[in-house]
């Protein structure tokens, strides 16, 4: 053999090894896309509707807190209808908000009152996986009764 029949031996034998290894790329691009990549994303693509919501819970709150400093009396109904109007204002279903806490019966001047509202936080949707879950979010806002207010 001659000098570059030996080195053609040996280039052969060094590949000989890695000739399994070849088109692994492409098997492993779609298992690392649709393994990692594709739950993150739908995570991702949560964050945005808690937000949401968590705002419209918030707002919620300090309108709920709000009509009760100025109406100064037990007022359910009116209550349910704000809520109400509120849901429909955000883009959500009727029943989505829940006040958790509002107080009731007549206010004193510089009382303070504290509203809390809840709303459902949807989880992620994972393909092959399905739903994971919901989780729960609770607004509060306090208010404080005028000093100089007129009578109820």
């Amino acid at each position: 053999m001659t000098a570059v029949d030996k080195s053609a031996v040996r280039v052969g034998r060094a590949n000989a090894g890695k000739g399994g290894q070849r088109g692994s790329a492409a098997l492993e691009l779609p298992l690392i896309v649709c393994l990692l990549l594709m739950p993150f994303a739908m995570l991702v693509l949560t964050i945005p509707t808690w937000v949401e919501r968590q705002m419209a819970a918030r707002d919620a709150a300090g309108e709920l807190a709000r009509l009760l400093v100025v109406t100064d009396v037990d007022s359910g109904p009116r209550l349910a209808a704000l809520l109400a109007r509120i849901e429909v204002s955000h883009g959500l279903a009727v029943g989505a908000l829940r006040l958790a806490e509002a107080p009731s019966g007549s206010l004193t001047p510089g009382d303070q009152i504290t509203v809390r509202v809840s709303v459902d936080l949807p989880g992620p949707s994972v393909p092959m996986l399905g739903d994971l879950g919901t989780g729960s979010w609770t607004a509060s806002h306090t208010e404080r009764v005028p000093d100089y207010r007129s009578g109820p």
